[in-house]
């Protein structure tokens, strides 16, 4: 009885109890904001909910395993990750895979499931893994050109498979962020970062001329919402509109003009700030950004404890992951980013996206608890 106890001591003094409260507090958040966004629709809020606590359920039992795990015995088998992540997401391919009536390919129907499994989003946590087990396992020649090659080679590939299999490139950027401040992390020279950013500077005409029409008036759109007003630019211009009608302390949860008629496109996945802007008031956005921003500090903090290891880089990459959604989905409803389909994290409706979201959380909560 008292090994059992102490091996259970053992165990919840490596569990990060502090971020894992925090994301609980977000999570609970998005949930009275998902309650109201949806119950303007004809099905009604209640499933919606339902699926959502599920997920976060399921996502703090994943985040208490993965607290547990030993990060060099996860990393040490990325060679098992990779094919994991590449053959969840070509099972898209199969008549698992569905759009939802979207153009987007991006969500696998597995019967007995009460959601929908999005698997480019499930594969972001061993993306993380495979980026912190090469930059380990070549440390010492970080700097190298094969290395830095074989960094973005990597990264290309994931994002490329994405692409081609779910048309999803809001998801497949991430990656590209992921990637990033791994970069920074794991102490790359700045020469190398111009030398990057130069290049994507030289292949954006390309990148452009291969861009669809609708993608291409998203970008576009950031410039001038009002060039499309009833087209591209509504969802832009609406979401501003919403976010202008709640004032500083809000008209109320279940109230809002725009969120209670409906017309908020994605209110519940994309737009979820607007709703809490439009609700809460800027007082309610002010409290997401203090969470938001403090789980992210959170994660950058990890990585003095983990002392410049593995772990270090996985805390690195969630903490990346986690900044590049957080900016992207906000500067989108404020008409300052594309629409381009990235949810904000823990607030905004998704099984896949909680599930992946805690299970990140459940690696910077290992790398935490290394040191003790």
């Amino acid at each position: 009885m008292r090994e059992l106890r102490l091996l259970l001591n053992n165990y919840l003094r490596g569990v990060d109890f502090p971020l894992l409260g925090l994301c609980l507090a977000a999570s609970a958040l998005g949930l009275l904001l998902i309650s109201s966004a949806c119950a303007p629709l004809p099905s009604g809020a209640g499933g919606y909910v339902r699926i959502q606590a599920v997920s976060v359920g399921i996502g703090v039992c994943v985040y208490l395993a993965l607290s547990a795990a030993r990060l060099e015995t996860l990393i040490s088998k990325w060679r098992f990750i990779l094919p994991a992540n590449i053959l969840i997401i070509l099972l898209l391919l199969t008549p698992l895979g569905t759009s939802f009536g979207s153009q987007n390919r991006s969500w696998l129907l597995i019967p007995g499931l009460p959601f929908s499994i999005q698997p480019a989003e499930i594969a972001k946590a061993g993306f993380i893994l495979l980026l912190a087990a090469q930059f380990h396992r070549l440390r010492a020649s970080v700097n190298n050109v094969l290395s830095i090659a074989s960094f973005i080679a990597h990264t290309f590939f994931m994002v490329a498979l994405i692409q081609l299999v779910s048309g999803d490139t809001g998801v497949a950027l991430i990656y590209v962020a992921i990637l990033i401040v791994m970069m920074v992390g794991a102490l790359v020279r700045p020469l190398w970062f111009i030398i990057l950013a130069g290049a994507a500077a030289a292949g954006a005409p390309l990148v452009w001329a291969f861009l669809s029409e609708n993608q291409r008036s998203r970008v576009l759109i950031v410039l001038n919402p009002r060039m499309d007003p009833q087209g591209a630019g509504w969802h832009t211009l609406l979401s501003v509109k919403t976010i202008n009608n709640g004032g500083p302390f809000g008209r109320g949860l279940y109230r809002g003009e725009v969120t209670q008629s409906g017309d908020l496109f994605a209110a519940h996945t994309d737009f979820i700030f607007s709703v809490c802007g439009e609700e809460l008031g800027q007082l309610g956005c002010l409290v997401v950004l203090l969470l938001l921003t403090a789980i992210i500090a959170r994660c950058f903090t990890a990585c003095r404890r983990a002392r410049g290891g593995p772990g270090a880089l996985v805390a690195f990459g969630a903490g990346g992951m986690l900044l590049f959604q957080v900016f992207e989905n906000i500067g989108m409803c404020l008409g300052l980013t594309p629409v381009i389909g990235i949810t904000l994290p823990f607030l905004s409706y998704g099984g896949s996206s909680n599930i992946a979201l805690y299970s990140a959380m459940g690696l910077v909560s290992a790398a935490r608890s290394r040191r003790r």
